[in-house]
């Protein structure tokens, strides 16, 4: 069901969802495979077997990740968070 304008009543509305924040963007440039081609070609660069970048790049993501995931423990207490939508046709922000 979509969410319909409370003030002018129009079906055009959009999510307001933080979907290019700064820590998606870095989790972007920080995958898997962006660090193993990263390592691939720093080792190219210095005629190194590719492979040895591939394993140093994993290994890296691997670190990342569990640094990541050990900093984003859950809060104890969850507060529920209404989603906000901006109207695309008066330009109003609400909450449902």
């Amino acid at each position: 069901m979509r969410p319909i304008c409370p003030h002018c009543h129009s079906a055009n509305v959009k999510s307001n969802t933080d979907t290019d924040s700064p820590f998606n963007i870095f989790e972007q440039l920080c995958s898997q495979s962006a660090l193993s081609g990263l390592g691939v070609s720093i080792c190219r660069y210095y005629k190194i077997n590719s492979a040895i970048g591939v394993v140093v790049g994993t290994a890296l993501a691997s670190a990342i990740s569990l640094a990541k995931d050990k900093l984003q423990q859950p809060p104890l207490l969850v507060l529920a968070v209404k989603p906000s939508y901006t109207c695309n046709t008066c330009s109003r922000t609400f909450t449902i």
